[in-house]
């Protein structure tokens, strides 16, 4: 089944509150998600949201990423994120992905990041969070030298 069809039955299966249900396909999800990342990366390919397939697995790895950041595995998540930066080709993605590490480096939750920095009316290509407003500057100014620095190891 593709990443396509289980991202279906997943957005059935939470419509449906099925959690347990929920929670096996997201982590089959994840394991297509990691051989199409794994695969990428040694081919030394970037993922191109214009493929349906790759577009579904760039989100199964933002939510991946935002699932860590909110059980406060902040290390996972970030390095998700500059995995992340690396992998996807669109610039609005890089951004997305960079500001979010960029949260994580601040010490915020995940609600304290969405509630104070991302407009929830602007989602990009139906699934990304790339609305931010211009509080979020003084987050980049403040912490734009650690995240080069860490993205750069």
């Amino acid at each position: 089944m593709s990443l396509v069809d289980k991202y279906k039955k997943l957005d059935e299966l939470v419509v449906k509150d099925k959690e347990e249900e929920v929670n096996d396909t997201f982590k089959e999800i994840l394991e297509e998600t990691f051989k199409k990342i794994n695969k990428k990366i040694e081919e030394q390919k970037t993922l191109d949201i214009k493929n349906p397939e790759e577009k579904m697995a760039v989100r199964a790895m933002m939510e991946y990423m935002l699932e860590l950041w909110d059980e406060g595995a902040t290390d996972e998540a970030k390095q998700v994120g500059y995995d992340m930066v690396y992998l996807v080709d669109d610039a609005r993605l890089k951004e997305m992905f960079t500001l979010f590490v960029i949260g994580i480096l601040a010490g915020l939750s995940l609600d304290k990041f969405f509630e104070k920095y991302i407009d929830l009316r602007e989602i990009y290509e139906d699934y990304f969070f790339t609305g931010f407003n211009d509080e979020i500057d003084e987050l980049v100014e403040k912490y734009k030298d650690q995240f080069v620095k860490e993205f750069q190891e």
